[in-house]
């Protein structure tokens, strides 16, 4: 049983080893920060940095914030971009910001620019040295991303495609090999390897090695958020579902299940969206509800041996930290039932066009993951599932299941109404587990099922021609 028992320990004491590399201090709302969550961190020339909240962009001078709200009255349409949150600064010290088909551009006053993208362009990229390229976007091929390196410029195309040019000369381009086009991509150039990261699609971690010209995959989850550089030989990767740490040598990944606060407490990596190192080294991570986080090397310290140890005290050790857990999950099970089993009471409220929009694009954009759950949507909106279920059945009279099982029926008729493919091929795009679930849910909510729908389009045909 000792022997059990101090193996577990063991466990635990690699486990927290692991997130000991750094302490994190946050800096939250009560440091002046606008929104407890954090969805992308940049510097600017000028040393501050820059947080991008939910509705806000956050300066932070070491010591205060400046912040103005995003507000959707002030944002400019950018019909080219179908990605994720990104943000630019470029050599007029403007900051950019995109969004999915959204564009917000503020000098470093936090003054609006209204006139920040010409008529011809429908996106707009900066590259590494900070230079403003307005693209007009081929729909058959999307340029996901533009980076810069020795005097070059390098495009990523969502085939998988970049291509070198020095000026307005095309030097070469080398293709990756996809499962599938890419609709959004996430690029840091290392300057030291002469080498790109690339997170493709959320989903893949791609190197491209300018002196070799190759591509090679060095990481593969799901919902890849950003990427990180913390020295010439490591990366670390935030995702939906945790952070990782990337040896690039020897390509092996190590999870990282938690980071420790400067109090001494810690915040589990899946609450965690956000990765950033600014040009002092410092890395940064946006959180969902610790605002910034901040860190600095710890300092390594021999842990206790626990050869010598009574083993009532090693029980009660353990004890101490598995009873308040149990205690969460058993709180975090009942709050989720009874989300669940509650009906929609609230009174109606004034419907929020942004949050229904937001919401929608990120249904959307897991249209082909089955598991995209309430939970994960309500933690890519920066909200618990309380109050996401709370605010969808007061403006909508639905609830979060039902208003994703919507989105998702919705494009399931279209591509239905094609009729380019099989029930197996639609029930697969659109995030259905199996096409007999997808006809249990259009009879569900239409009164009808998918079959019905595919005959009824096939005679209206047929009688037009």
């Amino acid at each position: 049983m000792r022997k059990g028992l101090l193996h577990i320990i063991a466990l635990l004491g690699a486990i927290t080893c692991c997130a000991q590399q750094y302490v994190f201090t946050p800096i939250g709302t009560s440091d002046g920060l606008s929104h407890h969550c954090v969805l992308h961190i940049l510097q600017l020339p000028d040393g501050r940095i820059a947080a991008t909240t939910p509705y806000s962009i956050d300066l932070w001078d070491g010591h205060t914030c400046q912040s103005v709200e995003k507000d959707s009255l002030t944002s400019h349409p950018l019909t080219g971009y179908r990605g994720a949150y990104h943000a630019y600064a470029d050599q007029q010290n403007r900051l950019w910001v995109k969004d999915y088909k959204k564009l917000w551009c503020y000098d470093t006053q936090l003054n609006l620019v209204t006139d920040c993208l010409p008529d011809t362009a429908d996106d707009v990229f900066i590259d590494d040295k900070g230079k403003v390229h307005y693209i007009h976007q081929d729909t058959t091929n999307l340029l996901l991303d533009l980076k810069s390196m020795d005097g070059n410029t390098y495009r990523f195309y969502a085939d998988g495609t970049v291509t070198c040019h020095q000026g307005n000369r095309s030097i070469y381009a080398v293709q990756a090999s996809l499962d599938s086009t890419a609709t959004t991509s996430l690029v840091i150039t290392d300057t030291l390897r002469k080498r790109f990261y690339q997170l493709i699609d959320q989903k893949f971690c791609l190197e491209f090695d300018t002196r070799t010209q190759r591509w090679t995959e060095i990481f593969r989850a799901q919902r890849l958020h950003t990427i990180a550089l913390t020295d010439p030989h490591t990366a670390y990767i935030v995702s939906r579902d945790g952070m990782w740490r990337i040896d690039l040598d020897s390509r092996k990944a190590e999870e990282i299940e938690q980071v420790m606060l400067a109090d001494g407490t810690y915040v589990s990596s899946s609450r965690l969206n956000a990765i950033y190192t600014d040009r002092n080294g410092t890395v940064w991570l946006g959180s969902y509800e610790h605002g910034m986080l901040r860190g600095t090397k710890a300092t390594p310290s021999k842990r206790p041996s626990t050869d010598n140890q009574p083993l009532w005290g090693i029980i009660a050790g353990i004890a101490c930290g598995i009873l308040p857990l149990c205690g969460l999950l058993w709180i975090r099970r009942k709050r989720t039932h009874t989300d669940e089993k509650k009906e929609a009471s609230t009174p109606n409220i004034p419907i929020d066009h942004e949050l229904i929009s937001r919401a929608t694009t990120f249904v959307e954009q897991n249209l082909t993951t089955p598991n995209y759950t309430v939970e994960r949507l309500a933690q890519d909106l920066c909200m618990d599932r309380t109050g996401l279920y709370k605010k969808l059945t007061a403006m909508l009279g639905k609830t979060p299941t039902a208003f994703i099982r919507s989105i998702r029926i919705k494009h399931a008729m279209q591509l239905i109404q094609a009729g380019k493919h099989t029930m197996t091929e639609v029930a697969e795009q659109t995030g259905f587990s199996s096409a007999s679930y997808m006809a249990k849910c259009f009879q569900e909510d239409l009164g009808k099922n998918p079959s019905e729908l595919r005959k009824n389009q096939t005679e209206h045909i047929v009688e037009s021609t």
